[in-house]
């Protein structure tokens, strides 16, 4: 079972972010995108390039068709100064930007994460804004094989005008 909640307008004060990008990816290989991506990042704070503040996330440049073009990572304190190779991956500095945001908790499984962003951007509509890019999702909740999907939180996050 999923549901949204805990939507709210706020000023966000914006945050310094270590991430690993990709353009025009196709969306059908997200997940094989994601996990690789996250290893090095882990790889990363392992070296002691970064010290993540908050859960990973993933920040997309504009709403997903058949490609996408986002980046996943987490916020960090300070800026990285310069990219690190870890692997195949490019760990660059990045931004979740300042200005005012919509935000949401998804609670479920990621198979409903398209019900709930739907349902958010309605809630932002009936609000009056308007929703802007980029748009991101907070993984609240670290997934592990084990877990009950009905057990995670995503944070989902659109500037709005």
């Amino acid at each position: 079972m999923s549901q949204l909640d805990s939507q709210d307008i706020i000023d966000f004060p914006g945050t310094p972010t270590v991430v690993v990008r990709v353009t025009d990816y196709p969306v059908a290989e997200m997940q094989q995108f994601m996990d690789p991506a996250f290893t090095a990042l882990g790889e990363a704070i392992s070296a002691g390039v970064f010290v993540p503040v908050g859960p990973a996330f993933a920040r997309h440049e504009y709403v997903p068709t058949e490609t996408a073009s986002f980046e996943v990572g987490f916020p960090v304190t300070a800026p990285l100064h310069e990219p690190v190779t870890f692997g195949d991956y490019e760990v660059v500095p990045s931004e979740l930007p300042a200005g005012r945001i919509a935000i949401a908790k998804h609670r479920g499984g990621y198979d409903s994460l398209g019900d709930s962003w739907g349902a958010f951007m309605q809630w932002v509509e009936q609000q009056g804004l308007t929703a802007g890019l980029p748009f991101w999702e907070a993984y609240d909740t670290e997934p592990t094989p084990e877990m009950n999907p009905d057990d995670l939180i995503t944070g989902l996050a659109v500037p709005v005008s």
